[in-house]
């Protein structure tokens, strides 16, 4: 795999505040573009970079039904220089929705909604009660996109990390 863009990297240093906007912002990503691609994924900042587990790639294909579903990659921790070598197996699988303004989980109308406990994960598997929200950073565009994850925890919903993805070549 190629290195990530000057522009990712920077992405992926901004403030939190700045990341937010950029979730208020964005528009939302065409479903239709994201299947079958894989993105370089990093988390920007939290628990997660701390474990070292910066970086991922997260891939999107199409469902039997023709709905949207996706996983996650991890890869070679080699900072956002690197080279996202060595995918290993997919896990923590998810469904792609439309975010339903009428539902629990929509904290950003504007955005996709992956819904890890609706994405076949087994019953303890700990990815399930993440909820990721996804944004387009350019109008019109799905090579660069930016998401922000929470955690559906009974009613509570912390948000533990932003994190950037650029569609691989």
């Amino acid at each position: 795999m190629t290195a990530a863009s000057t522009r990712f990297q920077r992405l992926a240093c901004c403030h939190p505040f700045e990341l937010e906007d950029g979730m208020r912002r964005g528009e939302t990503p065409d479903p239709t573009a994201l299947a079958g691609a894989e993105y370089r994924g990093a988390n920007t900042a939290g628990w997660t970079v701390r474990l070292r587990m910066q970086q991922f790639v997260k891939g999107f294909e199409r469902r039997p039904d023709g709905g949207l579903r996706g996983y996650n990659r991890r890869v070679t921790q080699d900072g956002l220089d690197g080279e996202w070598a060595a995918p290993g197996e997919r896990f923590a699988f998810f469904d792609v929705r439309p975010v339903d303004p009428a539902a629990r989980d929509n904290h950003y109308l504007n955005a996709l909604l992956l819904v890890y406990g609706a994405g076949g994960n087994r019953l303890l598997d700990p990815s399930r009660p993440i909820r990721d929200y996804l944004v387009r950073v350019d109008p019109g565009s799905d090579e660069l996109l930016l998401g922000r994850a929470f955690l559906a925890l009974g009613p509570f919903r912390p948000s533990p990390t932003f994190f950037v993805l650029e569609r691989l070549r």
